[in-house]
């Protein structure tokens, strides 16, 4: 089941600024995360006991893109006139894209598993509240984990299959922010040859998203807690010129 509350809205300014921006709230409940059996229930036989929420739910999600004409140049507020700063200021666009959306939910995991023809095991839990180890500040990977130390979690049976649900809803990966750029100019050469610039860099403020090592949901592995990995694409940018005739 998806509950959403989708508000959108866009707006063309005689300046020569369109925006478009969306505010999406949402829920999603659901007893699996794809279409195929891959082996990840506990049971087959019955998914009452797999419903959870989504892996992918995104409790808010605000999105904003834009696309600005710079108002210098022939045919614009400023520097209409023919001149050298005309010529060089003028015909400019930027174009921009925000995204702002909460972080998806944590798996806790296992390495208990037993030959009786089951999927993946899981966890036994005796609440989902305070999974999340403190830390004062700045996360810093290298001093702070993730989870609260295995013992938090007690001991794990090895004569039954866990009874947490595949996700816990109150334990959120790291909020995705990200923020690209480009500018961009058409300058017409003749009247059927042009030439087209482009500058474009994106995750523009280079934000660092952490995310876990690998099996560091999984409470037997040393990994566990250890978010070191990046999780997210540092910043990258890139320049392109095109003659068009």
């Amino acid at each position: 089941t998806y509950h959403a509350m989708n508000v959108k809205f866009t707006r063309r300014y005689s300046s020569g600024l369109t925006v478009q921006a969306s505010y999406v709230l949402s829920k999603l409940m659901t007893d699996s995360d794809s279409y195929s059996q891959s082996g990840t229930s506990e049971t087959t036989y019955n998914f009452r006991l797999e419903k959870s929420i989504g892996g992918y739910d995104q409790t808010h999600q605000v999105k904003l893109t834009y696309l600005y004409d710079l108002p210098f140049g022939a045919g614009k507020r400023y520097l209409s006139q023919r001149g050298v700063a005309s010529a060089l200021l003028g015909g400019w666009h930027v174009a921009g894209n925000q995204q702002y959306l909460s972080g998806t939910p944590v798996a806790l995991t296992t390495s208990i598993s037993f030959p009786i023809f089951n999927g993946a095991n899981r966890p036994t839990v005796t609440t989902y509240d305070g999974w999340r180890a403190p830390y004062t500040g700045r996360f810093d990977p290298y001093a702070d984990n993730f989870f609260q130390p295995v013992s938090f979690f007690g001991a794990q049976p090895q004569t039954q299959l866990g009874n947490a649900t595949r996700y816990n809803s109150k334990l959120r990966n790291w909020p995705a922010f990200n923020e690209s750029l480009s500018l961009s100019r058409s300058i017409t050469i003749k009247e059927q040859k042009r030439l087209d610039f482009r500058w474009e860099a994106f995750n523009l403020l280079n934000r660092t998203r952490f995310g876990a090592l690998s099996n560091g949901t999984q409470l037997q592995n040393a990994n566990f807690g250890l978010w070191r990995a990046q999780a997210n694409t540092p910043r990258q940018m890139q320049v392109s010129l095109k003659f068009y005739w």
